[in-house]
């Protein structure tokens, strides 16, 4: 006659044994428990999928996660470098019983967020996430945050970003000059063709001044047919020449926009760091006020804020 009350222990433990299982196989991510001795006790069937363990490497009954460091290291997981320093560098992780959190990511492109908690009697509970999709959305946000969707040009928030940057270099006695840019004759044509014809021109001309400038320099779209040119390592007035009139150039041709040949110029104001100032909001507006006087002499060309006298002594000092 069986003990009712080892029965009834025994159908509790068997009970909480039963959760435990559906726990460990309904995480949606991986999971792996470690005794305090760092020896595998259960790693349920994600954990494997999500890291591409073959079955027969836990056939073992004494697997560790130093083995699984192992395994990992000499398929190359971790990347180039000494598969033992590989390994220690992790096990010296492992050892400490402290919370951990980081990113990896594979071979394949994905990326795991592993969660390692540790537990009373040592040991470690540990979580694998693949946020290979989060991560790609978060940064596909920070790029609409921060560019142009039309363009794909860095847009006001980043050119700012880009010009305090840059005016903290000219506090160190750096150059820069900024380029105000505003399309000649674009509003006809955006009237005449419509926007198709508008949007298609502004991205081919988007082209135009990313292949007139250089990599450190900043294109930005700031709305409408207005760009701006953030220069940056200015050495000499002439530098600042040439780039105005590479930009004036990239526009004073045909741009063919599917059967139509269209004909577009560029007037452009330039304000320099440190001589016009040293604030993006005064550069600015005084390179907007130069764009305008550029306007006023009949566009397709370029002026700068200072006059020329003042640009003289302010090379010469440089």
């Amino acid at each position: 006659m069986s003990d009712p009350v080892h029965t009834q222990a025994f159908e509790a433990l068997k009970e909480r044994v039963q959760l435990l299982e559906a726990v460990v196989n309904n995480f949606p991510g991986g999971l792996m428990l470690l005794d305090k001795n760092l020896k595998i006790v259960l790693c349920n069937d994600e954990q494997k999928r999500l890291l591409d363990y073959p079955p027969s490497l836990f056939e073992r009954s004494d697997l560790t996660l130093e083995d699984l460091f192992r395994f990992n290291a000499e398929r190359g997981e971790y990347g180039p470098g000494d598969i033992r320093e590989q390994i220690s560098m992790r096990m010296a992780r492992a050892a400490t019983p402290v919370p951990h959190v980081f990113e990896r990511t594979r071979p394949n492109g994905r990326i795991v967020e592993v969660r390692g908690v540790p537990l009373p009697a040592g040991g470690f509970v540990v979580t694998y996430v693949d946020v290979t999709e989060q991560r790609r959305q978060q940064a596909l946000i920070a790029h609409l945050a921060h560019h142009d969707p039309l363009t794909d040009l860095p847009n006001r928030v980043l050119l700012l970003d880009r010009l305090a940057q840059a005016l903290a270099r000219v506090r160190r006695g750096d150059t820069m000059a900024l380029h105000y840019i505003d399309l000649d004759r674009f509003k006809p044509i955006n009237d005449t063709h419509g926007h198709a014809v508008g949007d298609a021109l502004l991205v081919e001309i988007a082209k135009c001044f990313r292949a007139a400038t250089r990599e450190t320099d900043t294109v930005a779209r700031i709305g409408g047919d207005e760009f701006v040119v953030l220069q940056s390592g200015v050495r000499q007035t002439s530098d600042v020449e040439m780039l105005a009139g590479r930009l004036v150039k990239a526009l004073a041709r045909t741009h063919v926009v599917g059967d139509l040949r269209l004909e577009l110029g560029a007037s452009i104001g330039i304000a320099v760091a440190p001589l016009d100032g040293d604030a993006p909001d005064e550069l600015l507006r005084k390179a907007d006020e130069a764009l305008y006087a550029c306007k006023a002499r009949g566009g397709n060309g370029f002026c700068f804020f200072a006059p020329a006298g003042a640009r003289q002594e302010f090379a010469e000092a440089v």
